[in-house]
């Protein structure tokens, strides 16, 4: 294990400067892309999340989420089998998308409000590209097809939903392979019953401290220095997307003009990097138009990786694995090509 993990820092060191090495040799590109990326954050992301993010603090820090949840719980616990707390990732990430719904729910998880599990299937199932994103950039933009829309974005946020539940079926069934497993070999006697029995009363005590100290939590009563930390957060949280989306950038731009091809294998390439920057250049190549809708529906429903990365930016302080939300996102795309797949060959009239 030990030399696993060296191995692995040495990899990341080299990578590191290989990429130096490649910067210093395209200094255009790098200018280009870095260009693109800041642009992109200073007029899309910036204005679109900060104050989502400055007041979704807030209503987590006041516990107001607690009065949203109550208004959505009716259907949504039903629908997606969540707590009352849950339902709040749900509606804010289903309108603002990456990585709203990420950061929600590891908030909720830090603050003990939502189980990890649970918080864990919400950000597999909210963490999606923003609606606005879907039906204004891709729809319009790109595609030029104004028709196709509302089918995409149910397509894009359908699929989340069942791969969320798929996730969710084999995350538990890990976790109690994983509980099996260190629990090891059984002995059913006296001495293990009396034991057994005084754990579950330790549990049970537990259990009840917690839904005691839960409902007896009051909401927190607004301070100045409350809203001072949510902006800070805010902006600190926004300007390390704002990182990754520029690093990304570079490296489509890099990619773009140092791979001549113009082909769908240098297309979906750039989509895996950044979605932005390889839905643009999935419209630009000669693919039939149905080609391009499944790719395209394929690779937002991934989120690439510059999507995962900010992702993980916002997970601190929780316990949340980045590596099963890419678990998840590798689902929901396969979902999503598939249902785009059968859209495009049935309902698609172009």
């Amino acid at each position: 294990m030990n030399f696993l993990k060296a191995r692995k820092g040495t990899l990341i060191k080299l990578a590191v400067l290989l990429f130096l090495i490649i910067m210093l040799l395209f200094p255009d590109s790098v200018f280009r892309g870095a260009s693109s990326g800041l642009l992109l954050w200073f007029h899309n992301v910036l204005p679109n999340l900060l104050p989502f993010i400055i007041v979704s603090n807030l209503i987590v820090r006041l516990s107001i989420t607690r009065h949203i949840s109550k208004v959505f719980y009716p259907i949504f616990g039903k629908l997606f089998r969540i707590s009352r707390e849950g339902c709040y990732p749900v509606v804010i990430g289903f309108l603002s998308g990456i990585p709203m719904g990420a950061k929600t729910s590891a908030d909720l998880e830090s603050e003990r409000r939502i189980s990890t599990e649970e918080a864990q299937f919400l950000m597999a199932m909210c963490n999606n590209a923003s609606p606005m994103f879907i039906i204004g950039y891709i729809s319009l933009t790109q595609l030029n097809l104004p028709g196709i829309k509302y089918a995409l974005f149910g397509i894009i946020y359908g699929s989340a939903i069942l791969g969320a539940f798929i996730f969710r079926l084999l995350y538990s069934m890990r976790t109690h392979n994983k509980r099996v497993q260190q629990a090891g070999p059984l002995v059913i006697n006296k001495s293990n019953q009396k034991a057994d029995t005084l754990v579950s009363k330790k549990v049970t005590g537990k259990v009840a401290m917690t839904q005691v100290s839960e409902s007896s939590s009051q909401p927190s009563s607004f301070r100045f220095e409350m809203l001072d930390a949510a902006i800070m957060n805010g902006f600190e949280i926004v300007t390390r997307i704002g990182g990754y989306i520029i690093l990304f950038s570079i490296l489509a731009q890099i990619m773009k003009d140092t791979i001549t091809s113009s082909g769908m294998i240098k297309a979906v390439a750039m989509g895996i990097l950044e979605i932005t920057t390889g839905i643009s250049q999935i419209c630009q190549t000669s693919m039939d138009i149905k080609t391009k809708i499944v790719l395209i529906t394929a690779l937002t429903s991934f989120g690439g990786l510059s999507g995962i990365a900010q992702t993980k930016s916002v997970l601190q302080g929780s316990r949340l694995s980045i590596r099963s939300y890419l678990y998840a996102r590798v689902i929901v795309a396969m979902i999503a090509f598939l249902l785009a797949t059968i859209y495009v060959n049935t309902l698609f009239h172009y």
